[in-house]
């Protein structure tokens, strides 16, 4: 069988009876779907964004910063080997789950779990037995000035990354049979929750960073077995409504089964390291070639990045599901629409964010503490400004996973992260971390512009819509030329900037509602009581399954 990137989305389709046999349902989730489910998770998004940024406040104000760089570079680690871990199963489970399920194989759905989670464990214990006995060597580079307390880190980390990666295997099971709620209460806000509550106590009864480490990485355990039991529910309540030869004469042997879902994700498992990477390497290669110190700045002055990314996640975790089932059904007009959609609503709640770090960058570094301003500021006004363009161009990345071109989603990552690399060598030895700032930047927008481009001309989609151009043009007036006509009047104090973004978040919020037809805003509308069972009006906010266009099969408009 030809590999997923030799012709569109029909190149690694299931081979089962279960497409013949049970009949498919009908076309995707409407719009009010869509929305019920993004509203929970941007709950998620929102406080684990402000946990986030808690986090970072309180250790760069309870420890040193030297302590503070060498946590946040060993831990930067650690999510990069928990990527590695992964193999890409995230992608994979959200990519055939739903299309098993769309098919009416349940067997398959539930044979499939196993089929990512047991090479997920095994290498998640390999990468952890790798890191704890090469902690002497790790630690020397990524904490110089303290090499016994980052030895001790290092340690504590790797005892907890088997637990790490079997967990958000498990969570991405749940999300593939449609349920949002276990990511955003497990991961969101449990875990997250935990980890600020033990950095306190951490604090609070010792200055040794081993249980700085400690207090990060324990909350794995308890949020591990919350999600196994959860899973467990959902894959028992989903076999029961199964018909009775979906679950007892399955369709699909292990061996195929197994077959077609590497074949997708093997290429993921590489740029999901890839993208981890991105995302984390030059918090290590910072304090490696310059010092855990400017490691401890660059840290906070990027950390505002981890905002847009869970509210991009949020969209994403609802638009992924949806996207492959209307692969699955061949509805090609609904995977355009639910993808332009989810980009203005994407860009609709990312920009504010990026523009108001901009224009308020002093205040926003500065909260850290005094020792985090200056170079710190430069490097927040970059990457906001490479951001603006990575929010505004849609799940990019999502739409070529679902339509089998897990190939291109691994050049993509693999050149921006060796674009990124490149650059950091070379820039920060003789910029720091404003040299950083411009390499991530670069490699951000390499990574932005080739996936756009592939979308277009390979499956003839894009994020562009009436909608994405008037949230576009409505943020940059009320976060961008209103704060900064407040900033030029009054100054760059606090003050000054909650004088700015304060009529800008109310002008925002105007040009929101007189624009909601445009944004499918009235799809949330179902959020509403009473409101849950009625559809959006259809020139606005029909869903996937009522749109007049006649479904058309991907490859069709595939090379």
């Amino acid at each position: 069988m030809p590999g997923p990137e030799s012709g569109g989305a029909e190149a690694d389709e299931p081979k089962s009876p279960a497409a013949e046999g049970p009949k498919p349902q009908a076309a995707g989730p409407n719009l009010n779907r869509l929305a019920r489910g993004g509203a929970l998770n941007l709950v998620g998004a929102a406080v684990a964004g402000v946990q986030g940024l808690a986090l970072v406040f309180l250790v760069a104000h309870l420890y040193s910063q030297r302590i503070a760089g060498t946590f946040f570079a060993a831990t930067s680690l650690f999510i990069i080997l928990q990527a590695v871990s992964g193999l890409g199963t995230d992608a994979g489970l959200l990519r055939w789950l739903p299309r098993h399920l769309a098919l009416g194989d349940r067997a398959a759905a539930r044979r499939t779990v196993p089929v990512a989670l047991v090479p997920v464990a095994a290498t998640a214990l390999l990468a952890g037995l790798v890191l704890a006995l090469t902690a002497p060597w790790t630690a020397g580079h990524i904490g110089a000035d303290d090499p016994h307390q980052a030895v001790g880190m290092v340690r504590v980390l790797a005892l907890f990354l088997p637990l790490a990666g079997a967990h958000d295997a498990l969570l991405a099971a749940t999300r593939g049979h449609g349920s949002m709620r276990p990511t955003v209460l497990v991961d969101k806000i449990l875990r997250q929750t935990l980890q600020v509550a033990g950095v306190v106590v951490a604090a609070l009864l010792t200055d040794d960073a081993v249980w700085l480490a400690l207090a990060w990485a324990a909350p794995y355990l308890p949020c591990l077995a919350v999600a196994g039991l959860w899973y467990l529910k959902i894959s028992r309540r989903s076999r029961a409504g199964a018909p009775v030869a979906a679950v007892d004469e399955p369709a699909s042997g292990w061996r195929p089964l197994a077959g077609d879902f590497w074949r997708f994700t093997a290429p993921r498992a590489f740029a999901q390291i890839c993208q981890t990477a991105f995302q984390r390497a030059d918090i290590v290669l910072v304090a490696a070639l310059s010092s855990p110190r400017e490691a401890a700045i660059y840290t906070a002055a990027t950390r505002f990045i981890v905002i847009s990314q869970l509210v991009t996640q949020a969209v994403q975790n609802v638009m992924q599901p949806a996207v492959s089932r209307l692969m699955a059904l061949a509805d090609r007009a609904g995977a355009q629409r639910v993808f332009a959609v989810c980009a203005s609503w994407n860009l609709a709640l990312a920009w504010p964010v990026h523009l108001s770090i901009a224009v308020g960058a002093p205040v926003y570094v500065g909260s850290f503490g005094p020792g985090y301003r200056g170079t710190g500021e430069v490097v927040t006004v970059i990457l906001a400004m490479a951001m603006l363009v990575a929010t505004a161009t849609g799940a990019r990345d999502v739409m070529l996973l679902m339509a089998g071109r897990s190939g291109l989603s691994l050049v993509n990552q693999s050149a921006a992260l060796g674009v990124n690399l490149v650059l950091n060598v070379l820039l920060i030895p003789p910029f720091g971390i404003a040299g950083a700032a411009m390499a991530r930047a670069a490699g951000l927008l390499v990574r932005t512009l080739l996936a756009l481009v592939q979308v277009r001309r390979i499956l003839g989609m894009t994020p562009a819509s009436a909608g994405l151009f008037w949230a576009g043009g409505s943020a940059l007036v009320s976060f961008a030329a209103v704060p900064l006509a407040v900033r030029l009047a009054a100054g760059s104090g606090e003050a000054a900037l909650a004088a700015g973004l304060v009529p800008g978040a109310l002008l925002y919020l105007a040009l929101l509602w007189v624009g909601r037809e445009r944004l499918s805003l009235t799809a949330f509308a179902s959020l509403l009581p009473g409101r849950r069972g009625r559809t959006a009006p259809a020139g606005a906010t029909a869903s996937p399954a009522t749109d007049p266009t006649p479904a058309r099969s991907i490859h069709a408009h595939g090379n």
